[in-house]
């Protein structure tokens, strides 16, 4: 009931109750990224007033950030915005909450050994040496390895289960299907959710709706690269269409754009659009190798945090759906029809954000049919 509250529900589950999604998943996956990473519960939900800070500072930097795009608007650089301050200044205060965790539990380290220490990810990068000279990781990396993962565990997954659960409360054939695999989980295992990365993996249905939603609506919508030495060169797809990437060119992917172009996904114009979490199945059975689907980049600098990304979120939706049934509140469902029948989203900074609420209508299954 907790992601309920945190959403502005009631969360008792008796009678219908009004959540906002997008804000309910931020607030549990901040709490569960917050924990994975340092062992330490925030309380985000119920209202701590350091942890909504956090979360409205982590919020805010994701917001202003424009660390994306630093290297190709040069003027940006060099001139003080204030979109520029916000985001200095947000990042400030991650950096101190971060460096102040992992000082202490450098300490703590050095004092046993590590024997004491929380088996968390923290733990692992501070304990982590390179394989060839045996250094451990500098200071910046630390915190840059502690950003990135909240990025991956916190914004881009809440912004993709909330994305979801919206879809499933669209498509009651989908939903049906995929809660239907929670429940047979959930009679298989002795009456428990699932909470590991094999759990996660026997939810195909669940993995395939959540394939399907990053497809639609990548929570990043540019992968930003750059041709280094000896990967420059010209890429074509027939006579006339040659590209010179020159070494050291700046390219832009974008997913949203990718995912969307029919001749990725069988050529159909129409069924292109649609949520159809089925063909991932039918590209498992046809052998496709789907390239073209990127949600979190690709090749040797894919994004660190994706498996973590995968897991939280399935692991949250499943948590929903075993309990909740779901449908599209009257405010969201009229937006989405205004929108030309897509979710309201938009892009900040190059992650996806939301200009109005995504409001679901939220009732305990099996609970008597309330106002």
């Amino acid at each position: 009931a907790g992601w309920a509250r945190a959403g502005g529900g009631s969360g008792d589950g008796r009678n219908a109750t009004e959540v906002d999604i997008s804000d309910a998943s931020q607030a549990v996956t901040l709490e569960v990224i917050h924990e994975a990473l340092f062992s330490e519960r925030l309380d985000v939900i119920d209202g701590e007033r350091n942890a909504v800070a956090l979360a409205r500072s982590f919020r805010e930097f994701n917001v202003a950030n424009q660390d994306l795009l630093n290297d190709f608007l040069t003027l940006y650089q060099r001139f003080e915005t204030p979109e520029r301050a916000r985001r200095d200044t947000h990042r400030r205060h991650l950096r101190a909450h971060f460096d102040e965790r992992a000082d202490a539990r450098r300490a703590a380290i050095a004092r046993d050994g590590g024997a004491a220490a929380p088996r968390d990810l923290l733990t692992a990068l501070l304990t982590t040496r390179d394989p060839a000279t045996g250094a451990a990781l500098t200071r910046d990396d630390v915190n840059l390895t502690l950003t990135e993962m909240m990025v991956a565990g916190h914004d881009t997954t809440a912004a993709t289960v909330a994305c979801m659960m919206c879809l499933l409360a669209s498509h009651p054939e989908v939903r049906a299907s995929v809660a239907g695999e929670v429940d047979e989980f959930r009679r298989n295992n002795g009456g428990r959710l699932p909470s590991s990365v094999a759990d996660a993996n026997a939810l195909v249905k669940l993995d395939d709706a959540m394939k399907e939603t990053m497809r639609l609506y990548p929570a990043v919508l540019i992968v930003v690269r750059k041709a280094e030495e000896g990967t420059g060169g010209v890429f074509t797809k027939g006579p006339g269409t040659e590209v010179r990437i020159p070494e050291g060119s700046g390219m832009w992917v974008s997913p949203y754009v990718l995912d969307r172009l029919a001749r990725h996904w069988g050529g159909d114009e129409e069924d292109v659009k649609r949520f159809r979490p089925s063909r991932f199945e039918e590209a498992r059975e046809h052998g496709d190798s789907l390239d073209a689907y990127m949600p979190f980049g690709g090749g040797p600098r894919v994004c660190l945090g994706s498996r973590f990304a995968m897991l939280e979120g399935k692991v949250l939706a499943a948590h929903i759906l075993a309990d909740w049934d779901v449908e599209l509140a009257a405010e969201t469902r009229d937006a989405i029809a205004r929108n030309d029948g897509e979710l309201p989203i938009a892009y900040a900074a190059g992650l996806m954000s939301f200009p109005e609420p995504l409001r679901l209508r939220v009732r305990r299954r099996g609970a008597a049919s309330g106002p």
